[in-house]
Formats: structure tokens, sequence, C-alpha cells
């Protein structure tokens, strides 16, 4: 616009507070000669509480020959508060109902945690969170270490890994690694606080695709809150050589029912670290299915970042719901990233009815590696030591 007014936009603006729509209003007449600007004066809500972002949208007037009116020709997003912070829960009665108790119980073969009627049972032998509910089991395969992703045409050509341009990109690292081939060895499992605070059971795992076992080492902490929600603290340390790797997260298979979808967070289109300032943070509803990007090439793909929390239910509303502290990302999907990288077209896709779940610390960023320079180093993953934590909640 540095030589045309704006005349042919009108303007409307949101104020939102935890992704909830509390105010929104018309800008004035955008009567603005190039150069110029305009001040408006916005009827915003005081809200002393929950994340707030401020919100325009510019819309066209008339048609053109290349969009109808009433089209969105732009927009942009403001935080009026701080960034995401985990919620305090705060209880204004003047007496304080009394805290349940969390049992620990522990077997031959499995740590298990109680409270009002929801239970968390880890399995010795592997290390797994082989149950978390109350009436029914949602987990089919409990949480475990995830740096692999179907990689993407800029990461590198999967069917020509053998041509000498590709084996200095990403995935020829990354497959000598042997990080599409990761294997898990249980260093233990065991109840580390039996009472106070809260219980907390230890799970340590080695992890490497190439045999050797000091490639990654993943530390979950598992407490049953008093709520019942499921807080699982996360570390994992890179050894040596192993670094600029594609995620750090967990992966989850859960049962087929949670095919509804919602989150708080970017959206509602796939964006990842290098690639999200066309996704905006919202409340956003869709399925698992229709997560799926139908690539030629299948790849990576669905990922959201900058969530706060999203929920998994089935059509009665009952599931699963994920809050970050404050944020992660995620995707949801019917095939895990080895069948992607398995497949070399569509067709020979099969979804799974079971959800796969992927929580993410973090991912490389794309770039633009099948004809331009690779991601930014800002993008990349580069530390040795990487710590996150979420909760899990019954819904």
């Amino acid at each position: 616009q540095h030589f045309a007014g704006l005349e042919w936009l009108r303007g409307e603006w949101e104020q939102t507070v935890d992704g909830v729509r509390v105010r929104k209003g018309k800008l004035p007449a955008l009567k603005i000669e190039p150069g110029n600007s305009l001040k408006a004066k916005l009827d915003l809500k005081y809200a002393g509480s929950g994340e707030q972002f401020l919100t325009f949208h510019f819309y066209q007037r008339r048609a053109t020959l290349w969009a109808p009116a009433g089209h969105e020709v732009g927009w942009e997003q403001f935080p009026v508060t701080e960034s995401p912070r985990p919620a305090a829960k705060k209880n204004h009665a003047k007496t304080q109902p009394p805290v349940p108790e969390i049992q620990a119980e522990e077997t031959a073969d499995a740590f298990t945690l109680r409270v009002a009627g929801v239970r968390a049972v880890l399995e010795k032998s592997t290390g797994a969170l082989a149950e978390f509910g109350s009436d029914r089991n949602l987990i089919l395969v409990g949480p475990r270490l995830n740096v692999w992703r179907a990689a993407t045409d800029n990461d590198g050509l999967k069917l020509w890994t053998d041509r000498p341009w590709e084996k200095q990109k990403p995935l020829a690292r990354w497959l000598a690694l042997g990080l599409d081939r990761v294997q898990y060895s249980l260093d233990g499992v065991r109840l580390i606080q039996t009472k106070k605070p809260l219980p907390v059971i230890e799970v340590v795992q080695w992890a490497s695709g190439r045999g050797v076992w000091d490639d990654f080492r993943h530390i979950q902490r598992y407490a049953l809150l008093p709520s019942g929600e499921l807080r699982v603290e996360n570390m994992v340390r890179l050894g040596k050589g192993i670094t600029d790797i594609p995620r750090v997260g967990v992966e989850l298979a859960l049962v087929p029912e949670l095919e509804q979808l919602e989150w708080f967070g970017r959206g509602p289109w796939d964006n990842y670290s290098d690639r999200k300032a066309a996704a905006m943070v919202g409340r956003y509803r869709s399925t698992v299915t229709e997560q799926y990007v139908p690539y030629i090439m299948p790849q990576e793909h669905g990922h959201k970042t900058d969530v706060r929390r999203l929920t998994l239910s089935d059509e009665e509303g009952s599931g699963l719901s994920v809050e970050g502290a404050p944020t992660f990302e995620f995707s949801a999907r019917h095939f895990t990233a080895g069948d992607l990288f398995a497949a070399t077209h569509t067709a020979e896709l099969k979804p799974r009815p079971e959800v796969i779940l992927s929580l993410d610390h973090a991912q490389r960023g794309l770039g633009t590696g099948s004809c331009g320079p690779d991601t930014l180093e800002q993008y990349r993953l580069l530390k040795r030591t990487y710590r996150f934590t979420y909760t899990l909640k019954l819904i």
C-alpha cells in the first residue's frame, strides 16, 4: 500500500480471553492516504485474568477481479497479556475442603496410583503407562520418547538418499544415526517419593537406533494430583554426536473412539516453529481424520505449535485433555511417522484405527531445503538437554 489508500477495505476487531471472544467492533472508515495513519478508540472489556489477544481483520468492501466482496485480505493479532503461563487454581472458600490422599500401590508387575476413582498404572517390565482412566482405559500405548518425523522433502528426498547432493541434507544424517528405527532399553521403574507432597514414579529409559545406548536418556516422572490429573515431567538428554534432530517429545496411542479434536493454540492449518506467522492463536475444532494432508509423497503433516491445551473425545464428549506448562506442540493422526516414511504414495497408506498422538516439546523447523537454504539455526534443535511437562486429564 505504498501508492494507494485503504478506502477499499473495512476493518473489524475482536478481543478474546483464553480463546473466547468477549468483545468485538468495527474500525472507522479507512480513509487513509499512502504514508498516513488513523487513530481509533476501541471499546475494550477489562478482564482481570486469562490470556488476552486483540485481533484486527481487514476485508474487501467490493468485489475485485481476484476476490469477492468480503474477502479477508489480512489480519494481525496482538497479545494483550504476557506469554501464556499455567493457570493458577484458586479456591476462594473460607474453609478448604480436605485434599484426597493419593494411594500408591506396588505389585510384582506394576505400580498403581489412585485417587477419587482415577488410576494410573505403570508396568515394571516396560516402564509404559499401561492404564489411565476411571471406568475405562484410554491408553493403548503409553508415552515414549519420540525423536523422529516422517521426513519432509525439505529434510531430504527419501527415494534419492544415495545421490551426492542429498548426502548433505539432514535426512541422510538422521538415517545414519538410526533415528527412523529407534529402540528402547529400560533402565528402571521406581517409586522415588512415597507420600508428601505426592507419590512420584520415575521411569528411566535409554534409546538408540544404532545400538549406542547412550544416544538418548529419557526420564519420565509421573505424579497423580488430588484433582485426578496426571502430571508427567520429562527430561531428555542427547548423547555424544547427537544434535540437530527432527523433534523432541513423546508419542502415545489412544483408543479409536477419541476422534473429536479441539485445541487452543495456533491453527487451523499446519504450523511449525519457522512457519507459523499465518496461523492465529485461537480455539479450533476438527477431527483426527481431518488432520491428514494427502501429500503425494507421504511425509510429516498436521503439526500445531504454541498449544495451551487440547482435548480428544468421543461422540458423547468423554475423553482426554492435555495441558501444557505453559505450551507444547502436537499432532493427532491415524498414522505413525513410520507409516508415512515407509510409503512412497498416498495409495500405500492405510489409516490405523487408533489415535496416534504426538506431544512435542519442540520440532525442527521446515526450512526450504528441497530447493533452497536449510532451516535457520534458531529453528533447529541444538541443545543437549530438554525438559518439558504436560498434564493429562480425564473429561
